[in-house]
């Protein structure tokens, strides 16, 4: 299997995840009960060529609310900003 097709069967399992969890709570507590690999099959089944695109969009969402991150940048590797004397880290409520 490609990498490409790799993608879109991760993407169609997310998707089916998804759908089958209904009003979104379930999905999302699924999703905060996972490690940090979650953030990156999303990020991955995001970057496919799956063309459900509003299904997509709405794992995306879910995503975001689900994993305390923006919807664009779900998994995505992020440069460290550091400035001196602190440890880059963010406060959570």
């Amino acid at each position: 299997m490609t990498e490409a097709e790799s993608l879109l069967v991760l993407a169609e399992s997310l998707l089916q995840f998804v759908e089958l969890a209904g009003d979104g709570a379930g999905a999302e507590e699924m999703l905060r009960a996972q490690d940090s690999q979650a953030g990156d099959a999303v990020a991955a089944a995001l970057d496919s060529a799956h063309p459900d695109r509003a299904g997509l969009d709405e794992l995306r969402q879910l995503a975001a609310r689900a994993l305390g991150t923006r919807g664009t940048r779900v998994g995505r590797a992020r440069k460290a900003r550091r400035s001196s004397g602190r440890s880059g880290r963010k406060r959570r409520p």
